[in-house]
């Protein structure tokens, strides 16, 4: 088998942490068709609950790989963060539904190199460089 690194310096783990005084949902997106164009509620992937001031853990979709691998067929990995109440009460309705009522709080768009750079750490809100 022939990979990009050795099994244990691969990644698999990004930490999502929400410094914020809300909770928010998070939409985590990695398709090789994505383009940074796209900053909308992407129908089917749904989001995750991250609660105020508390961390989630995004494990790599194929766990034996790890992110670096994913990195081979993404140009990058995107997380759009949302009001959590608000996303609550639309995320059973029709996409254009959600796209209209539930406003993208931020989007981060990530490479592999963005990734290392972070620490495979990413912080809601965006911490000032």
């Amino acid at each position: 088998m022939s990979s990009c690194c050795n099994p244990s310096e691969r990644n698999r783990y990004i930490t999502f942490i929400n410094k914020s005084d809300k909770n928010i949902a998070c939409q985590k997106v990695w398709s090789p068709h994505i383009i940074t164009a796209d900053s909308l509620f992407f129908c089917g992937f749904g989001a995750t609950q991250i609660l105020m001031d508390s961390i989630r853990i995004f494990e790599c979709p194929k766990r034996d790989n790890g992110w670096e691998v994913s990195f081979n067929v993404i140009p990058f990995l995107q997380f759009s963060v949302m009001d959590d109440s608000i996303y609550e009460q639309y995320y059973k309705e029709p996409c254009d539904t959600i796209r209209k009522y539930v406003p993208i709080l931020h989007i981060y768009q990530l490479t592999l190199e963005d990734l290392r750079r972070m620490n495979w750490t990413v912080v809601y809100p965006p911490e000032e460089e």
